[in-house]
């Protein structure tokens, strides 16, 4: 990793720190000049041509890791960044955004006190998970599944959560896990539905998706290895209340209501409308059957990895027990299993990503 120059203090209190390459959007984010940003930029380049030019309020930094590995080698090689601000954005280069919305973001995460935090996803972008597109109407839905592609954490709340993007660079299943990792995690986490964002590119097809053909490595075992060290973990995802744009703040009945009633309207337009109306028809059931739901900081096996990070709450498990649980979770796939609520119709293969199986 390459630090051009030091860092010099800044005077607001967020900054967004993004990856990107050659074909980043990022400088959309910044175009309006108009308006002024509470928010440093900061650009963490995997791409190797240091001709290019990289936008950003504090020094570009060059690693060409995949992100979240390059992530925590950032932040371990300057500490003082999760001193210095507030909260931290980690979007990825291939969002389109405006200046003013990412203060947006900010804001409310700090109005409502949240740990984590994300933009809704607009109907026209390539979207993975249904859960996070906007909803109008709603000023922001609680959630307990946040999307890894451009959450804004609390610095204090990040800086427990390095370790484990150190061990599994890959993001997959981190996203899965990490909104219950918290203690009393109800209410903290949210989609921002007054903060768009638009995802421009095909899934499945960033330059990460390259690093792991070269390297070998499929993501999905990430996934099983992480969900099965809680013995609480479901895979489903829920909202479960929100607030209006109105100010009125509503409970979980009517939030999913509203929220299926939206997926109905946008369906006919999603590149994957049976999976849109498939999600809508699990809102309406959740809106009657997991009345009062909240979610539970997740509970680590004893002797598992996350367990031995000191991430989510010890489980009183004896360590033989575990280890049965934790084989018994290994034969089973959680992510693209059964009737997963919001799993694609035909989950992906790699095969079908041009990627090795």
């Amino acid at each position: 990793m390459k630090n051009e120059e030091g860092f010099q203090s800044g005077k607001r209190r967020f900054l967004v720190l993004a990856r990107v390459g050659e074909d980043s959007l990022h400088r959309e984010w910044i175009a309006d000049d108009t308006t002024p940003r509470n928010w440093d930029l900061q650009l963490n380049v995997y791409a190797k041509d240091h001709s290019l030019s990289f936008d950003g309020d504090l020094p570009t930094v060059f690693d060409y890791g995949t992100k979240w590995d390059s992530i925590a080698r950032h932040f371990k090689a300057n500490p003082e960044l999760l001193d210095r601000y507030d909260y931290i954005m980690l979007p990825d280069d291939d969002l389109r955004m405006k200046s003013a919305d990412i203060s947006r973001l900010f804001d409310i995460a700090v109005e409502h006190d949240l740990t984590m935090a994300q933009p809704a996803m607009t109907h026209d972008s390539y979207v993975s998970h249904e859960i996070v597109l906007r909803v109008p109407g709603f000023r922001l839905r609680y959630s307990n599944f946040l999307e890894s592609m451009s959450c804004c954490i609390k610095s204090s709340y990040l800086r427990t959560l390095l370790p484990m993007f150190e061990r599994h660079f890959t993001g997959w299943g981190t996203d899965l896990i990490w909104t219950m990792l918290m203690e009393d995690p109800a209410f903290r986490a949210a989609i921002v539905d007054e903060v768009p964002m638009v995802h421009v590119r095909p899934l499945y097809s960033g330059p990460i998706y390259v690093s792991f053909t070269k390297d070998g490595i499929d993501p999905r075992q990430e996934v099983r290895l992480l969900t099965s060290c809680f013995d609480n973990y479901s895979r489903f995802k829920h909202v479960y209340g929100g607030w209006l744009t109105n100010g009125r703040r509503v409970g979980d009945f009517e939030t999913r209501i509203r929220n299926a009633i939206a997926l109905l309207r946008i369906a006919p337009r999603m590149q994957h409308p049976r999976r849109t109306v498939f999600k809508s028809f699990w809102l309406v059931v959740w809106a009657f059957t997991k009345a009062g739901y909240r979610p539970e900081q997740l509970r680590a096996i004893a002797g598992t990895e996350m367990a031995l990070l000191g991430l989510g709450k010890r489980a009183s498990v004896a360590r033989g027990e575990a280890d049965s649980v934790i084989d018994a979770s290994a034969t089973r796939d959680t992510v693209i299993s059964g009737l997963e609520e919001n799993s694609m119709a035909t989950p992906p293969t790699f095969q079908s990503l041009n990627l090795p199986s």
